[in-house]
């Protein structure tokens, strides 16, 4: 499923392991279920239109998701009365177990753990590439060409446009992460002659301490 260029998501955070944690277990059973279907690709794609279509465009809507204020048995009704008719069996009644237990407010990061799962039984494996300004087609297409040769897989590209790059690019496939930006490589130039400086001041103290002529 390619994704366009985004200027960095408005709701995606960094989140604590546990949960991540929490959240792949659910997405998880939901592949589980969707598996069994002969339409698999189109549940995936239900589950990624759920935040793409509805959270990103009603907030309000993802708040009422999120409340502990509001009863699984109201936010059950809220889901018949927003996705009935139009959501599968499958995403209407996994909706509901994640209200039912207290995580439809995860709803994003579970969603974005179904992508992962699929990707990779497709033989795919997501690669999060953040530049500095937005990629035309032919660099795209040559960066999806270095990736499949180094990682022998699918890459399937998540593009954020980040300015403060100044220029390059980060990529970050699972745990593995490669900084070719232009503002970190300043930062490791700029961090190391602070280092030679302060090495020179440890070792020849005596050039800065000289008297003034």
């Amino acid at each position: 499923m390619a994704k366009p260029e985004r200027i960095k998501p408005r709701h995606e955070t960094v989140m604590d392991i546990t949960t991540e944690q929490i959240a792949r277990v659910y997405a998880q059973a939901f592949m589980a279920v969707a598996e069994k279907s002969p339409n698999t690709a189109g549940l995936v794609e239900e589950v990624a239109s759920l935040v793409s279509d509805v959270l990103d465009n009603f907030p309000n809507l993802e708040e009422v998701f999120r409340s502990a204020l509001i009863a699984h048995e109201r936010k059950e009704e809220i889901i018949d009365e927003v996705f009935g008719g139009r959501a599968s069996t499958e995403v209407l009644n996994f909706l509901k177990v994640l209200a039912r237990h207290g995580r439809l407010g995860l709803l994003r990061p579970v969603a974005r753990h179904v992508e992962k799962l699929y990707t990779k039984q497709q033989g795919q494996t997501d690669v999060e590439v953040r530049v500095a300004t937005e990629l035309d087609q032919a660099l795209r297409t040559q960066i999806e060409s270095e990736l499949r040769e180094m990682l022998g897989v699918e890459p399937v590209l998540q593009v954020t446009v980040d300015p403060s790059l100044i220029a390059g690019m980060v990529v970050r496939v699972g745990d593995r992460v490669y900084d070719g930006s232009l503002s970190t490589q300043f930062d490791l130039a700029c961090n190391a002659m602070i280092e030679r400086a302060r090495e020179r001041i440890e070792t020849q103290p005596q050039t800065f301490l000289r008297p003034a002529e």
